[in-house]
């Protein structure tokens, strides 16, 4: 299975939830505008349009963004939310080996019912919602 071998890569990106807490930024309000933008880091007044984009996924079907058509179209689960993860964050699961963000990006929260029982993390680059 040739396609086995791309998919290693996605797959060493895919993350059970982080130890520490996390904040899901949807549904996002103005109230939690500023909070957001000490998460993340950027201006006060680019929260509204990075928000609205990342959040719109929330509640569609998550699919792999890249790759040949066999893993594009594999149904992960449902997008449950969204969060900002800050490089060097543990992302990994308590009782696992410890893993860091290497890059601080948004990771969407991949619902039960899809490829797993539990629900887990994906950078949003690589998802697609349906």
């Amino acid at each position: 299975m040739k396609w086995l071998g791309w998919l290693a890569p996605a797959l060493f990106l895919t993350v059970a939830f982080p130890a520490r807490a996390v904040e899901n930024i949807c549904p996002y309000t103005g109230q939690n505008q500023e909070r957001i933008a000490q998460i993340m880091r950027i201006d006060y007044n680019d929260v509204p349009k990075l928000a609205a984009r990342f959040c719109a996924n929330v509640g569609r079907k998550a699919y792999n963004a890249l790759g040949p058509d066999r893993v594009r179209k594999t149904y992960l689960g449902p997008i449950a939310g969204v969060i900002w993860v800050v490089s060097g964050d543990v992302v990994s699961p308590p009782g696992a080996p410890m893993q860091m963000a290497p890059i601080s990006g948004f990771m969407y929260i991949i619902g039960p019912g899809g490829i797993s029982d539990l629900s887990f993390l994906r950078w949003a680059a690589e998802i697609v919602g349906r």
